[in-house]
């Protein structure tokens, strides 16, 4: 029995579970008598559990298999503009605790890295059996190089050796990934596109990015830079973008663009009652009171609103032209709570610059994950490798044991007394 099978099939567990011996012998093509060789396997190594039975369609009752929610607990971190996300899991991905904190980046990476830190390990103390940690990182990044490459508007991580930081620090295998990445995954797993080969995610947040699940897994990129929509340009001679380039749909369309021009307006002299509300004080301004007073009919606020959903429903269908997704999933702080102000204007310029063809029955849908979405992919990832590395350290096993009856063979026929 190769090892190869045996991940496999665990992954499938792991990813697509519960399922039952049967279901497994289908989905696989491997035969039954095979599958349940491995099944005991990784029963007996704790890979998986026996947890519950299909509904029945006449015989024997099937016994439905998962991953083993114990076999290890798990660290996932989401680094944020505004906020940092520290969740510990166990294997099947269920949150045990969670902590949300303010990212201060205005103190600098190695204050925002330190709090995090400590938060690990303050958790690790209450949740022993922590076996891996996932970071999600809303910078552009590399993750096969585990490093953050650059951070458009936050100084000061530019080629950070992140995997490296964590690993050193806390002694446990890193997997660094972009939080819009992390997202997808979370949603390929428990959200809109379970089952889909072929989708797009597009995250309207403080910043804006997309990811692309093509073939069943999502598509990187020659540099790992596949779906930085953020920084596509929207305005040819537009102002100057963080990035270097000019006219970039974030300068339109996110949540600090929205933030920034809001203010611009009323410090202008702009109507909009959110002057009243904020009695003035414009650094009460947030995203959120925008979108109520848009929600209230505030013509400054849904004009603002209206036009980033233009510009998004723009860059999207070049997006839509080019990949023919089977589904978009729309999802951060604006998608989700912009309602049908933001929306409408999307969908709008979506269908007038789409080809026809390619988006008439194409569903665009809003994701129904919170915020915790991308330390969930980022757990699925560390999950996954951790997995792996199982599966590798069993295959050496039997290899060494496989050696050690071979020489017992040879040593017995030269007449030999073993130790």
């Amino acid at each position: 029995m190769r090892k190869a099978y045996l991940y496999d099939l665990v992954e499938l567990i792991y990813n697509a579970g519960p399922l039952s011996r049967p279901a497994l012998a289908r989905m696989t093509g491997v035969a039954p008598s095979h599958i349940s060789i491995m099944v005991r396997e990784a029963l007996r190594n704790g890979l998986l559990v026996e947890e519950g039975v299909a509904p029945s369609t006449g015989g024997r009752p099937q016994i439905l298999l998962q991953a083993n929610p114990d076999l290890a607990r798990l660290v996932g971190i989401d680094i944020g503009r505004l906020h940092v996300r520290v969740d510990v899991t166990d294997f099947r991905g269920t949150i045990l605790t969670t902590a949300r904190l303010p990212a201060e980046h205005s103190k600098g990476r190695d204050h925002v890295l330190g709090v995090i830190h400590q938060e690990i390990e303050s958790k690790r103390s209450q949740f022993p059996g922590v076996a891996a940690i996932g970071v999600s990182h809303s910078g552009v990044i590399d993750a096969r190089a585990g490093k953050v490459l650059l951070w458009p508007m936050i100084e000061g991580w530019d080629d950070t050796p992140l995997r490296q930081i964590f690993e050193t620090a806390h002694k446990l295998p890193t997997f660094v990934g972009d939080s819009v990445r992390a997202r997808a995954l979370a949603e390929s797993r428990y959200g809109q596109a379970k089952g889909l080969n072929n989708f797009v995610l597009v995250s309207v947040g403080s910043g804006i990015g997309s990811a692309i699940f093509f073939g069943g897994s999502l598509h990187v990129g020659r540099n790992g830079l596949a779906g930085e929509l953020g920084h596509t340009t929207v305005e040819e001679n537009g102002k100057r973008c963080s990035c270097g380039n000019r006219g970039c749909l974030e300068l339109f369309s996110s949540g600090l663009a929205i933030l920034r021009r809001v203010r611009e307006e009323l410090e202008q002299g702009v109507s909009s009652s959110l002057s009243k509300d904020l009695q003035w004080n414009l650094d009460q301004l947030s995203i959120e009171s925008i979108i109520a007073a848009a929600k209230a009919h505030d013509r400054l606020s849904e004009a603002i609103l209206s036009e980033a959903g233009l510009h998004v429903g723009t860059a999207l269908a070049t997006v839509v032209n080019l990949l023919n997704p089977e589904k978009v999933i729309l999802t951060g702080r604006i998608a989700q709570a912009g309602g049908d102000i933001f929306l409408n204007a999307l969908f709008y310029n979506l269908r007038q610059r789409a080809l026809p063809q390619a988006v008439n029955d194409l569903p665009v849908v809003v994701s129904e994950i919170g915020e915790e979405a991308a330390t969930m992919g980022m757990v699925l990832a560390a999950g996954e490798e951790l997995l792996k590395a199982r599966c590798g350290e069993l295959d050496q096993l039997d290899l060494t044991r496989g050696t050690k009856r071979q020489q017992m063979r040879v040593s017995a026929r030269a007449g030999q007394i073993l130790p």
